[in-house]
């Protein structure tokens, strides 16, 4: 009788731990479409006016992960916004290619269908105007949490959600070709990126 009062006592806990329980984590990859906002410039001409922005677009792209602990992995990150310059001074609009590649690294929280993950990450920015105005590569920061779904052996959902941080000289000038159409406004900019995507377990 002592034993099966102690069983009956111990499964509540038993099945809570079943349910909480998770596996190492492992290789994963996700290709993913969202929506990426913030960025902007000083116009050229004017330091003091912040007229020149990234106008708030879609963004999309793929990441790839692999186990460095049982909770951690490390991250590669690809990331793409096509989008346009908007200011007072550039009639017609001007098209501009923003593009992340990150290295990062995530802790990937206990569960057992549903796993949130916090990280951080750098690499490097590429803003690619359209011709003839020049490209400019900067090195850049991520800080990035979400949660993953996970519905079936190989297969699940993942919800992203990053800050991009672009470190920049203060008030350097770019996109340029003759002259120059924008002046960076300070030390960095921040742009938003949240994302879906399928993730592929291996």
């Amino acid at each position: 009788m002592r034993s099966i009062l102690i069983a009956l006592l111990l499964s509540p806990i038993a099945a809570h731990a079943e349910v909480a329980s998770s596996d190492p984590v492992g290789w994963e990859f996700a290709p993913f479409y969202g929506y990426r906002s913030g960025g902007g410039f000083n116009d050229a001409d004017d330091a003091a006016a912040t007229d020149v922005d990234i106008d708030s677009a879609p963004a999309y792209g793929a990441l790839l992960e692999f186990p460095s602990g049982p909770n951690t992995q490390w991250q590669i990150f690809v990331s793409r916004q096509s989008t346009e310059l908007d200011g007072s001074m550039l009639v017609p609009r001007i098209d501009i290619d923003v593009d992340y590649v990150h290295f990062a690294g995530t802790y990937v929280v206990e569960g057992d269908r549903v796993r949130p993950y916090v990280g951080f990450g750098f690499g490097m920015t590429r803003l690619d105007p359209q011709a003839p105005y020049d490209d400019e590569t900067e090195f850049s920061i991520a800080f990035l949490t979400g949660l993953k779904f996970r519905m079936a052996e190989h297969l699940g959902l993942r919800i992203d959600l990053r800050a991009l941080g672009t470190l920049t000289d203060a008030d350097a000038a770019v996109f340029c070709s003759g002259g120059c159409i924008a002046r960076y406004e300070s030390d960095a900019f921040w742009q938003y990126e949240a994302t879906v995507g399928l993730n592929l377990y291996f």
